[in-house]
């Protein structure tokens, strides 16, 4: 049973790779996933069939945009998740209970990472940051603030291994850390292909535009118009202008439109970055620094890519074309490989053993 968390699609993106990879070395393995996520979604990055639930399984982040905690609003949806912990508690082992899985991969939900550990069912965690640390960075450490987090970090703690895929938030807290490599999804660079399917003439620049799946209200009146160049957007686009384009009509694939792509404008957060570093694509990324992982993704995007960082204020007037053609001019490192995806693959098919069919 894997467990995935509704906040945004980066959660997704970083268990799907060893989902499909983990079915493809155990057959007849068969999976029950449990999201807040729609279906529909869970089934355009998930190969083969599986038992869908949408389920409640950790509490998500409030946003005020891809880039902005609502703090408030956060604080009131962990509060309600964790009032009547014993009886939610209590209630995932029952839900375990009548799955019967043989094994229980999170990302990142602790609750259910407990129920598994009262249930005797291994369970693996799997992200590169834990909702531990992004709490106590919002919310504080004290008072009703410091039991929360007890109840987060004993949930993390039931989990037989954490695997945590480069680049990875710390988490001395834990002792059942395992770093694994980079998790992405690799593309087929076509980029003449998805150019005569833009039917944009003259076009000889493609950015991508990905936010993470969190709405938010782009400053599009204000951004530049570059000659040769098109934004793409996989969300509908308000304005209409000759070279803001949705390319949800697209007859391509995200990942391969991506890794086609000249440029990714973004904001930190772990699936885009890995998936454009991998796949040799520079990133425009706009500037988050109260978001824990922040100083780490970055890091490692300037060390294995090319990175560049925008303000807020560039964003929303549009002041950020001089940097785009800076990125540019960087050369472009040998791409990491997405190793991780093997390695976590590893671990769980040893949980598995020789078994033939698992819940």
């Amino acid at each position: 049973m894997v467990a995935v968390s509704g906040h945004g699609y980066g959660h997704l993106a970083q268990c799907a790779p060893v989902i499909n990879a983990l079915r493809a070395q155990v057959p007849g393995l068969r999976l029950t996933l449990m999201s807040e996520l729609p279906c529909t979604l869970l089934e355009q990055r998930l190969a083969d069939e599986f038992t869908c639930l949408q389920y409640e399984t950790d509490p998500v982040l409030r946003m005020h945009s891809a880039w902005e905690v609502d703090i408030p609003a956060s604080r009131q949806v962990y509060d309600r998740f964790h009032r009547d912990w014993e009886t939610a508690l209590g209630n995932d082992v029952k839900r375990l209970q009548e799955i019967c899985p043989d094994l229980v991969l999170a990302n990142i939900p602790y609750r259910l990472l407990s129920a598994a550990g009262q249930s005797g069912i291994p369970a693996v965690a799997l992200c590169s940051l834990n909702w531990a640390a992004i709490y106590a960075n919002y919310c504080g450490t004290e008072g009703r603030n410091g039991n929360i987090l007890e109840q987060i970090w004993s949930g993390y703690r039931s989990a037989e291994i954490f695997l945590a895929p480069a680049p990875a938030l710390p988490m001395p807290e834990l002792d059942n850390v395992r770093a694994i490599g980079p998790i992405a999804r690799k593309g087929v660079r076509g980029k003449e292909a998805l150019l005569a399917q833009l039917s944009r003439p003259g076009t000889e620049r493609i950015v991508l535009v990905a936010l993470g799946g969190i709405d938010s209200e782009l400053p599009l009146e204000n951004w530049p118009r570059i000659d040769g160049l098109v934004w793409l957007f996989p969300v509908e686009v308000q304005l209409q202008r000759d070279d803001l384009i949705e390319m949800r009509d697209l007859p391509l694939p995200f990942i391969d439109v991506l890794a086609s792509a000249d440029a990714v404008l973004t904001k930190p957060g772990y699936g885009t970055y890995a998936e454009a570093v991998c796949n040799g694509v520079p990133v425009l990324t706009l500037a988050r620094p109260d978001w824990p992982e922040t100083p780490f993704l970055n890091g490692w995007a300037q060390e294995h890519g090319c990175l560049r960082v925008i303000t807020k204020e560039a964003f929303q007037s549009g002041a950020f074309a001089d940097t785009l053609e800076s990125l540019w001019c960087q050369p472009l490192p040998e791409p990491p490989v997405a190793e991780g995806i093997t390695q976590a693959v590893d671990v769980l098919a040893g949980y598995l053993g020789a078994q033939e069919h698992v819940a």
